[in-house]
């Protein structure tokens, strides 16, 4: 694996409906969620997908159905790429380090450097409840990462105890030890009628370490209109 280079980027329009522009040197490459890639110059070449084994992973999933990668790489002249997230909310740029690995929500992953080892969690307690947010990404090694969040973002810093509601939680260093439970007594579930995503998932943080908060969360919209879609 080559040395660690800081890529060349710009994220723009933070955090309303922010996009993010990495600048490709010639030979660089970087992994990328796919349904984000939105515009590229001719020199950037479209690589191989990311498979489950590349992942580190033996889980029995498709990655289609959770998270789809594809290399990016610009084999002979630069060239840039513009990734315009999913979910409408901030870009947050994150430097992984051998010292200290991140964990994140699949939904959150926009794009790494090569030198960024992936690997897919799974949480046995949410996937009876919601196979599509039991999966999670452990990101090790050294290298640029750029996560998109729903809304804008809030990093806090750690030391003793902290819980948090799941939905608003996006990454996490893991030097925290974590647990996941299903807190009983906090439903909203009165609100609506067939409320969508509230599982009451709350997750235990003990040690030291940064996690990242977004102030928004998809299932609270998708409720929003629930009523109007029948």
């Amino acid at each position: 694996m080559t040395p660690y280079r800081p890529l060349d980027y710009e994220i723009d329009n933070n955090p309303e409906a922010s996009y993010l522009i990495i600048h490709l040197k010639s030979l660089e490459k970087v992994f990328v969620k796919t349904s984000s890639l939105g515009i590229k110059d001719n020199s950037v070449n479209i690589g191989k997908a990311i498979t489950t084994n590349s992942l580190q992973s033996d889980l029995n999933f498709s990655l289609a159905y959770n998270l789809s990668i594809n290399e990016v790489n610009t084999p002979k002249l630069p060239g840039s790429i513009c990734l315009i997230p999913d979910i409408l909310g901030a870009i947050q740029h994150y430097t992984v380090t051998e010292d200290i690995g991140l964990i994140t929500q699949i939904f959150s992953f926009l794009a790494c450097s090569d030198n960024v080892r992936l690997r897919v969690m799974s949480s046995p307690l949410i996937k009876p409840i919601s196979e599509r947010d039991s999966f999670f990404l452990h990101l090790s090694g050294s290298g640029d990462l750029w996560l998109n969040f729903y809304g804008n973002i809030q990093e806090v810093s750690v030391k003793g105890n902290y819980r948090i509601n799941l939905s608003y939680l996006v990454a996490f260093e893991d030097t925290l030890n974590y647990e996941i439970k299903q807190v009983n007594g906090l439903s909203l579930s009165g609100l609506h009628t067939g409320n969508v995503g509230e599982h009451n998932l709350f997750c235990h943080f003990q040690g030291t370490g940064k996690i990242w908060i977004q102030s928004r969360h998809r299932y609270a919209l998708l409720n929003f209109f629930a009523p109007y879609i029948h």
